[in-house]
């Protein structure tokens, strides 16, 4: 195929799809611990109820902001050091890092990654952005109508957000001028450019080694633990050793420790008694915020993939009723803003109590009229992609003969 240098042939996982219970593989001999690799061979994981969760802690986290409280009110950031929203994105991106690198190198096919990484952001982000933007926006701003549509500042908030790569916005003119989160109409946006970013990032390098296929994933092999490595020296010299440091670099080194334990996977030892110690670890380190930050950076990614695969039976059970995570993250924060707006006497268990299943409920419509639709359109779309790609490729060569040498003119 002329595509052929986008695509890696014969990479497709030859495990089977589901795996009822993961099965050791001996090597030299039969092997003491169980490797992440004898777990990470298909759909029967905890990585739905995980991104669930970790969306619902955002969501709780953001309240405490929302309605201007103390910090006391956020436990884990009084006593930690992070609060329970860092703590949730900080999931996500290890899960993102993990199951997009897997994706990329079982399709080997950089056309069908790229689609259904884009089928999975931008449409529920689009029709997110509609609803809020031209519907609730202007149910709530102060201005006139006329005046809030004329409003550069409605479209470059539009255009900004339903684009991300370039960065988002975060107001529109008249809405929550007046709440402690003055202006900030869905401040959970900020994560999305980072993370569509690390999706091209991680394209491109797949993409540099298109001419050496044979060596691709060895290469990402490295690169992608040296970066990993790189990014948490940077994070802890900011920490301890500068005023700062991007708290978005956090998320890219998560990111790429998800990316790394999978590219790592055969190397990796998986089992309760490293699934307890971790978490031993960590409740030793939270007597000291300097100690947990580091134990943190360290112990997160491992321990995410230890709760994705070791714990079985009924719990399973949630991974078959769909990703509503996505919905809850992009929809939580505009409605709990609404609701602080509209109902200024209510406290933090009574948001939460409120806004928790609006919001679930708006992200289930979101998954089942909007996302899984979207994503059922990934193959179709790059096919297609691929052949106007070869055609394109093949007219270029001259491989394509006229219609009138063809005798059809």
């Amino acid at each position: 195929r002329l595509a052929s240098g986008l695509s890696r042939p014969g990479t497709r996982s030859r495990r089977p799809a589901l795996a009822d219970s993961p099965q050791p593989r001996p090597s030299g001999g039969q092997r003491r611990w169980m490797r992440l690799s004898d777990y990470a061979v298909g759909r029967d994981n905890n990585f739905n109820l995980i991104r669930f969760l970790a969306a619902l802690s955002v969501l709780f986290g953001h309240s405490v902001g929302v309605l201007g409280l103390p910090s006391a009110y956020e436990f884990f950031f009084d006593h930690l050091g992070l609060s329970l929203a860092e703590m949730a994105v900080d999931v996500f991106f290890v899960a993102s890092g993990f199951l997009v690198t897997a994706s990329l190198i079982n399709r080997g096919n950089l056309i069908a990654f790229l689609w259904a990484r884009v089928l999975r952001i931008y449409p529920a982000l689009w029709v997110m952005l509609v609803l809020t933007v031209f519907v609730l926006a202007p149910a709530l701003t102060t201005l006139p109508l006329a005046d809030f549509f004329s409003a550069p500042k409605t479209w470059e908030y539009f255009a900004k957000c339903a684009t991300v790569l370039g960065g988002v916005r975060y107001s529109l003119p008249g809405v929550f001028e007046t709440m402690p989160l003055k202006g900030e109409f869905n401040g959970s946006l900020w994560t999305l450019p980072i993370e569509f970013r690390l999706y091209l990032y991680l394209a491109a390098g797949w993409f540099v080694f298109a001419l050496t296929p044979t060596i691709r994933v060895r290469a990402l092999t490295v690169l992608a633990p040296l970066a990993t490595a790189a990014f948490l020296g940077l994070i802890l010299e900011g920490r301890f050793f500068a005023a700062a440091f991007n708290v978005a670099d956090i998320r890219i080194f998560m990111f790429l420790a998800g990316s790394s334990l999978y590219l790592l996977r055969d190397h990796v030892p998986m089992g309760r008694g490293f699934l307890f110690a971790a978490l031993a670890c960590l409740a030793m380190a939270s007597f000291n915020k300097s100690a947990f930050f580091v134990a943190y950076l360290l112990l997160l990614a491992p321990l995410v993939l230890h709760l994705a695969y070791l714990p079985k039976g009924r719990i399973l059970a949630f991974n078959g009723s769909g990703d509503f995570s996505y919905g809850v993250y992009i929809y939580a924060f505009p409605i709990q803003q609404t609701l602080a707006f509209l109902f200024p006497g209510l406290g933090l268990v009574a948001l939460i109590a409120v806004a928790a299943p609006i919001t679930i409920g708006v992200a289930a419509l979101s998954w089942v009229l909007i996302e899984k639709r979207a994503l059922a359109l990934k193959d179709g779309a790059a096919a297609a992609t691929s052949r106007a790609f070869n055609l394109s490729l093949a007219k270029f060569a001259g491989g394509v003969p006229s219609p009138r040498s063809r005798g059809e003119g």
